[in-house]
């Protein structure tokens, strides 16, 4: 099926799908063919948006994380970047490499971040499943900047890397989600100090190597799978932090830890999004809940490549925004377009799932 998978995205796909299949997963990739196929791509309307949001300093548009006063779907730091490695653009290229700069240049609370002076700086790591760490060093690990940053500076992409592990190994001190939450002033918050993965974390992990040990992946896996055990109430659990209640990015807390299921009777794309991360990160396989969840998505592709789901279509569903995004393809009305997009983010799933 893989072999049938990746003929059919060479013949039907978007130029940058067709990049990342041969580099990724053919690893056959000239740079001839890679500029020529970056020359396409750069035309694309979104990608000609983010850059010439670009300021001097390297930085996209007017925000950082998402949809923030003077930031659209795009033109902002942390999508537009991600958006930009995601189409294919390699670490040096020069819109990567200027915003990665721009990312070294920028103290933790300057006001690019949208952070209020003065105030005693925060440890960003003191909040559970939220701040500015998240954000930053996984964009960065996502544009392929592990071991490039200078020795010693204040992003530590290693730190950062280690932290979002022992953020999945802290689950399982726990066997109730009542011993994580308290209610302050009527709303269920996270209790003070306690260390709970996201999201972000999980990209962090998805994007990196440093971790990667035999040792630490059986703890990741049994962490998971701990995870998946969670009630899913539903409830809206906060981040209390002076005073005001915030949202987490995407705490993994009464939510179900593959956004959704492929058996739902309309497949949300955070779910191709999510099972990914886990495929990127070699765990699939040991987790039942994602094993069993790949295993169907495998039976619902018949022999003419036919998905056999309906996935969501709704208006702004396949964008790019801080928390999902899986379309490379330009129009998304075109049912061949769309079934390009869901294929290789499957493609992707079936090659990492496998090949860690």
């Amino acid at each position: 099926m893989k072999e049938k998978i990746i003929k059919f995205l060479l013949d039907n796909a978007n130029p940058s799908t067709v990049l990342r299949i041969k580099k990724e997963i053919l690893n056959n990739l000239t740079q001839g063919e890679e500029a020529e196929l970056l020359n396409k791509i750069l035309p694309e309307k979104i990608v000609q948006l983010i850059i010439q949001s670009q300021k001097p300093d390297g930085w996209f548009g007017n925000a950082f994380h998402g949809n923030y006063t003077g930031g659209k779907y795009y033109d902002n730091m942390e999508v537009g970047l991600r958006y930009l490695v995601e189409k294919g653009f390699p670490h040096d290229n020069e819109y990567i490499s200027k915003a990665i700069n721009c990312f070294l240049q920028k103290e933790p609370f300057d006001s690019a971040y949208t952070v209020k002076e003065p105030k005693t700086p925060d440890t960003d790591y003191s909040y559970t499943s939220f701040g500015l760490y998240l954000y930053r060093s996984s964009v960065i690990l996502r544009a392929g900047y592990e071991y490039l940053l200078p020795e010693g500076h204040f992003i530590d992409l290693k730190y950062d890397v280690d932290f979002s592990l022992a953020n999945f190994a802290n689950v399982l001190n726990y066997e109730k989600s009542e011993e994580v939450v308290e209610t302050h002033r009527k709303k269920a918050s996270f209790k003070q100090g306690v260390l709970w993965p996201c999201m972000y974390h999980l990209r962090m992990l998805a994007h990196s190597q440093s971790w990667r040990s035999e040792q630490n992946r059986t703890l990741l896996a049994e962490s998971i799978n701990h995870l998946s055990t969670f009630s899913q109430s539903g409830v809206d659990v906060y981040t209390y932090k002076r005073g005001q209640f915030i949202s987490p990015c995407w705490s993994f807390l009464f939510t179900s830890i593959t956004g959704g299921s492929i058996q739902d009777e309309i497949v949300r794309p955070s779910w191709f999004d999510i099972m990914e991360l886990y495929a990127r990160c070699g765990i699939v396989n040991h987790v039942p809940v994602l094993k069993n969840e790949y295993e169907t998505m495998l039976t619902l592709i018949d022999g003419d490549l036919n998905l056999n789901f309906k996935s969501c279509k709704k208006r702004n569903s396949f964008y790019w925004g801080p928390y999902g995004g899986i379309a490379l393809e330009t129009d998304w009305r075109s049912k061949l377009k769309a079934q390009c997009d869901l294929m290789f983010r499957i493609l992707l799933i079936i090659h990492y799932a496998n090949f860690c």
